[in-house]
């Protein structure tokens, strides 16, 4: 085991052991907040880590322009009736997100769980402002948040102003967050009173160079293991798993898709389900880090021990310590995220010249030409510097707390796994889509971090033969060995499994209907194979349909083992059935391109009769637009079918849903 880097605490204050009779840290947000004297509070709820990083910039603009000492607290580490006990004299502040089908991030379920249930809370002396996160392309858009007001508001609570909602949809989440910020400073100003003063930056942490310190007691780059939360969803330990294969599965050029498999037969702890999902933690490109490194102008200091603490007693280093510049730069800080406006006009106070500040205050200060210089440049903090400054301009002048505050946490990336658990108990396969297509808000193709890592897996780990096509694009650079080698060049990668609610029927004779677009076939890859190896052991297997979505035959995953399980000689079954939509080779009957929905209404009669009849469990997963129209579509087909009238349909949706029976495996 690694030793402990603070095991010399033991040597310094011999007291301050686990049997030292210190307080245990309170679990009631109301004593936090008199302990700290903390007069506002901004609680979050982050699946991702953007309400997360959204919060905490909210607290150091508070600072930075009133002067207020303010609590970020997590909502899993506080009980949550005790908002209950927030005095009248303090305020709160709620940023929430939603994903998948409406549901809270993980840190937030038990928070709206009880606030869903509870019926004698009364929270009138509680003032609160609320901001949700989410997409108007999932059906349904910011409902947490919506969920969170009004339960405060039937309590007694008073709202201070309406409730912000950012909607990623339209990649808007920060301006739409910014703007609601500058109602909530308005409000402060204003009915509040604070009193704003000078901006003046205020560090969060104290970053101290240590040369004490051996390498041994430093965190050089293995994933930190999350601990300490509450009520979080079932994840397991993080490992470096063997990647026994990582191939292509195309030939085609902008767009493709990675297949791998990863070996966990060395860790007999680590047990998925199929449907679970598989997280990935890369670290940062090598260009992307000298980058960086070079205009911070600290390419000498990168290797040397940093401790970094917090200057606020209630604040968590959210940062692994003892570490180095290095191993932040390369494994724990998102350093290839766009920066934010915000963080582009706070930047401009430590410019090195008068050019560089006006050039930072020129692209921040209005939202059309940020976004306008965003959609021709790939802005991340070192092309942002490098890009507004000479090449004999330094930034070291810039804090290394702000960096620090600045740059969120690196995350892992999920993916849906593509094995069955009862197949490949100890082998499992994620299917990862690929693209060096422009996104729709840029005019320049921005490199996915992970797609990038893991391009770079499959490319190290590939032959001249196995690999179907060379990349036009240049590929960043990564640095596969990981920390100490561990990751033998690109032999291993680290992840973790995180449990799904998007599963199989309890009865396999239960009929299933799958709706998929590109890689969202990735979980039907394993329903299906589950399901024909049940068949091939003599279980009686219930009607299987899989609707799949691809632009052409070209671009059909999994094109040939699909095939198979239809046909019965991978051990499939007549009650399979692979239907097809081409969107561009193939017309709908109204002369449009053929998508699922169409395919789907092709098939009305008998879809509507296992749904309604024979209790077939329903299931999307690909593009959160693409849900919605096969939603609209199906919605159709049983109004014109059934004669149902839209309470009906309402009715019935809702009870599919509630009995997960409708179930959704969407993204962006």
């Amino acid at each position: 085991d690694k030793p402990d880097p603070h095991h010399h605490l033991w040597f310094e204050k011999p007291q301050a052991g686990a049997s030292n009779g210190q307080k245990a840290e309170t679990r009631d947000i109301g004593v936090k907040l008199e302990e700290s004297k903390k007069n506002f509070v901004i609680f979050w709820g982050s699946q991702s880590g953007t309400a997360e990083g959204l919060a905490n910039r909210l607290a150091r603009d508070c600072r930075r322009r009133f002067g207020l000492d303010v609590l970020v607290a997590d909502l899993s580490d506080y009980e949550p009736s005790s908002i209950s006990n927030i005095s009248n004299t303090k305020i709160a502040v709620f940023i929430v997100s939603t994903y998948g089908e409406g549901d809270p991030s993980d840190n937030a379920t038990q928070f709206l769980s009880w606030i869903e249930s509870t019926k004698t809370t009364q929270l009138a002396k509680l003032r609160y402002a609320a901001f949700g996160l989410g997409n108007s392309k999932y059906k349904f858009y910011n409902r947490v948040v919506d969920v969170v007001v009004d339960a405060l508001d039937k309590f007694g609570a008073t709202a201070l102003m309406p409730t912000g909602k950012a909607d990623d949809a339209n990649g808007t989440t920060d301006e739409d967050f910014m703007e609601w910020k500058q109602g909530l400073f308005a409000l402060m100003k204003g009915n509040l009173g604070y009193e704003e003063r000078p901006e003046k930056y205020e560090p969060l942490y104290r970053v101290v160079e240590d040369t004490s310190l051996d390498i041994i007691d430093l965190h050089i780059g293995e994933p930190i293991q999350p601990r300490g939360k509450k009520n979080v969803a079932a994840v397991s330990s993080i490992q470096a798993l063997p990647v026994k294969s990582a191939k292509k599965l195309l030939s085609t050029i902008d767009r493709n898709c990675l297949h791998l498999e990863l070996d966990t037969s060395e860790f007999p702890e680590l047990k998925y389900k199929t449907g679970d999902h598989l997280a990935v933690w890369p670290s940062n490109p090598t260009g992307e880090l000298e980058r960086l490194v070079r205009v911070l102008g600290i390419q000498d200091r990168l290797e040397t021990p940093l401790l970094i603490s917090s200057l606020d007693p209630s604040v968590q280093v959210k940062h692994p310590s003892p570490t180095t510049w290095s191993a932040l730069f390369q494994h724990y800080l998102e350093i290839c995220a766009l920066v934010p406006r915000d963080t582009v006009l706070a930047l401009a106070q430590f410019a090195p010249s008068t050019s560089s500040k006006a050039k930072l205050l020129e692209i921040g200060h209005d939202k059309d030409t940020y976004h306008a210089y965003c959609s021709q440049n790939h802005i991340t903090l070192g092309r942002l510097l490098e890009n507004v400054s000479s090449a004999a301009e330094s930034w070291s002048n810039l804090p290394l707390s702000f960096i620090l505050e600045s740059l969120p946490s690196l995350s892992p990336r999920y993916y849906s796994i593509s094995s069955s658990s009862v197949v490949s108990p100890k082998q499992i396969s994620i299917t990862v889509a690929t693209t060096s297509e422009p996104s729709p808000n840029c005019t320049i193709p921005i490199p996915g971090l992970t797609t990038d890592y893991l391009l770079a897996i499959e490319s190290n780990n590939s032959t001249a033969t196995s690999s179907l096509t060379p990349n036009p694009q240049p590929q960043p650079q990564y640095n596969l060995s990981g920390p100490n080698s561990l990751l033998h060049n690109g032999k291993k990668l680290y992840a973790h499994i995180r449990k799904s609610k998007f599963r199989l029927p309890t009865q396999p004779k239960t009929p299933i209907i799958m709706i998929a677009s590109g890689s969202g076939i990735a979980p039907f890859r394993g329903f299906l194979a589950e399901r024909a190896r049940l068949s091939s052991m003599g279980r009686e297997i219930g009607r299987s349909l899989l609707f799949f979505g691809c632009r052409s035959l070209e671009d059909m995953l999994y094109g040939d083992e699909l095939r198979d399980l239809q046909s019965g000689s991978g051990n499939g079954n007549e009650n399979m059935e692979v239907m097809t939509a081409f969107s561009r080779t193939e017309r709908g009957k109204g002369g449009g391109k053929m998508y699922v929905q169409d395919r789907l209404e092709e098939r009305e009669e008998e879809v509507v009769r296992l749904l309604v009849e024979e209790g077939a469990y329903f299931y999307i997963c690909g593009s959160a637009s693409m849900a919605r129209d096969v939603a609209g579509r199906l919605g159709e087909c049983l109004r014109r079918s059934l004669d149902w009238d839209e309470d009906k349909l309402r009715s019935w949706s809702e009870g599919m849903r509630r009995g997960k029976r409708w179930q959704e495996d969407v993204w962006g």
